[in-house]
């Protein structure tokens, strides 16, 4: 399992017998569901999620503070799959309406657990392979986190046509015309930008390569993106990214 990609993981569980008991299963039988948090409440799962994006919540249902659905509800969007965990049967068909992945009914069992992996993988797997050589990072999520003044905005890959780094701050470009400004260099969000078909041509400038629009060639040349901004190719890229566009 040493070439296993590793997934996040976030476990919502008010009763620590419980917690503890999914816990020790995923850490014995799966290691590459990493868990990176216990919530108790509804309260710490929400800080958790806004801190660390997730790609897998086990979600209890019953919380001291409202219902575990209402974490979903409120959420503007869900960027990572949920399995219920509870010892209520009564909320398979909640669990269905809010789309979850999988339903257990508590206790755990090490089967009932291997069977919502295995679903959850398959959902992993079925995502387009990669053009490039792919990190260890998780393919999941769909979405990326970007961090902003008031909070987190969560923006779908395919609606990024390219990021340029702006020192200490990165700009993103989106379909919709609109710029998320973000305050940290653009090499923290790379590795995730790379596992969706985006392409660093230039030491400031990162490429979905499925926005580009034409290659003009030249010492790097520069690509024409679909909103019409031109981006250089540096010339130590040049060959990278015309062996890239080759494969797509």
């Amino acid at each position: 399992m040493a070439n296993q990609r590793e997934f996040s993981a976030l476990i919502v569980e008010d009763e620590k017998v419980s917690s503890s008991l999914l816990n020790y299963l995923l850490a014995d039988h799966f290691p590459h569901i990493r868990v990176t948090g216990i919530a108790g409440s509804l309260q710490e799962a929400r800080a958790l999620i806004q801190s660390h994006p997730i790609d897998l919540l086990f979600l209890d249902i019953e919380l001291p503070d409202g219902k575990g659905f209402d974490l979903i509800s409120t959420m503007p969007e869900v960027h990572f799959e949920v399995i219920v965990t509870t010892s209520y049967s009564k909320y398979m068909l909640d669990a269905i309406r809010h789309s979850a992945l999988d339903f257990i009914v508590k206790p755990v069992t090490l089967a009932d657990l291997g069977n919502a992996l295995a679903r959850f993988m398959k959902k992993c797997e079925s995502f387009k392979p990669p053009i490039h050589e792919r990190s260890s990072h998780s393919p999941h999520c769909r979405k990326l986190p970007l961090p902003t003044q008031e909070g987190y905005v969560f923006i779908d890959f395919e609606n990024i046509v390219h990021a340029e780094a702006s020192g200490a701050y990165s700009v993103f470009y989106l379909v919709n015309r609109n710029q998320v400004l973000v305050s940290k260099p653009m090499g923290n969000f790379e590795e995730r930008l790379l596992n969706h078909d985006f392409m660093r041509v230039h030491k400031s400038h990162i490429i979905n390569l499925g926005q580009i629009v034409k290659y003009v060639r030249g010492d790097g040349g520069y690509v024409v993106m679909t909103n019409e901004k031109s981006i250089p190719v540096s010339r130590q890229k040049k060959d990278e990214f015309l062996n890239a566009i080759g494969s797509l």
